[in-house]
């Protein structure tokens, strides 16, 4: 996991992307809470995801002082924090990163997260402490998101490589414009985030391939190594060859989000020669 790639081999992207599976990666994820509120969160196992269709839900408590990086996952969650201490339930939402933020979370704080999918939206005015059994909050959360299933579909396309924000404008048959007047109008980020937020995500996950960069750059339709480079130290804070060399982040990368609901690691391997 992680290994440079060596000229020595003669294999092809897809065979050695055929190599890696979820299991290669020990999974740790942050996330950041507005109000002041930050901390660090273990891997969503399967006991701790939720099953309906735009919610994963999450635990955790932290054990000690924590500091952390966030990185962008092209989703926002509710979060509610308890402290044995005090028996106070607090409810946050939190926002879309844009780039990646140092968190902290003091000892003795238990969390209850609800991720929400991509471009879903939830308004936390419609949730009060006292008016709420955070047992039944998943289904409750389910029941009062803000969903578009287009929107949804849109953004699940342009995170395809070789998606534009023009062709799946013309497709939709609006403008360009029109069209990022509706993610405006929703309250979301304009189409070229979920893009190219997307495809970098989506590209970290070929990194333990044993393949040249300027390969996987290609493949992720980047104009070239340089231009992937960028992108990933904007939205990551890591150069590749950073990242390459740290499965924790790539791990943190692969947890569902935009580009990887399913929780599926997707390399888009099929076809490839």
């Amino acid at each position: 996991m992680g290994m440079p790639y060596s000229k020595g081999g003669q294999r092809t992207f897809a065979a050695a992307c055929a190599e890696v599976s979820c299991a290669d990666f020990s999974a740790v994820a942050s996330l950041w809470i507005n109000g002041g509120y930050s901390f660090t969160l273990t891997v969503m196992t399967a006991s701790t995801q939720a099953s309906l269709p735009h919610v994963h839900r999450w635990t955790y408590t932290a054990g000690a002082n924590e500091v952390s990086i966030v990185l962008p996952d092209g989703c926002v969650d509710l979060v509610v924090l308890s402290c044995d201490r005090t028996g106070r339930e607090v409810f946050h939402t939190t926002d879309w990163d844009f780039a990646p933020r140092l968190v902290k979370l003091n000892a003795g704080t238990c969390l209850t997260g609800y991720r929400l999918r991509p471009g879903t939206t939830l308004d936390l005015a419609e949730f009060e402490p006292a008016d709420h059994d955070v047992s039944n909050l998943e289904a409750e959360i389910e029941a009062n998101t803000r969903h578009d299933q287009e929107v949804s579909e849109i953004i699940e396309a342009l995170c395809l490589s070789g998606n534009s924000v023009r062709c799946l404008a013309r497709q939709q048959g609006v403008s360009e414009r029109t069209l990022q007047r509706r993610f405006k109008d929703l309250s979301l980020p304009s189409p070229a985030f979920w893009r190219q937020l997307g495809r970098a995500r989506r590209a970290v996950q070929a990194l333990p391939c044993r393949v040249p960069l300027a390969e996987i750059a290609a493949h992720y339709g980047y104009s070239d190594q340089a231009h992937m480079t960028r992108e990933f130290v904007r939205w990551f804070g890591w150069t590749p060859a950073q990242l390459r060399r740290n499965p924790a982040a790539i791990a943190d990368l692969a947890q569902p989000g935009l580009g990887n609901w399913s929780g599926e690691i997707s390399l888009e391997i099929a076809g490839l020669t």
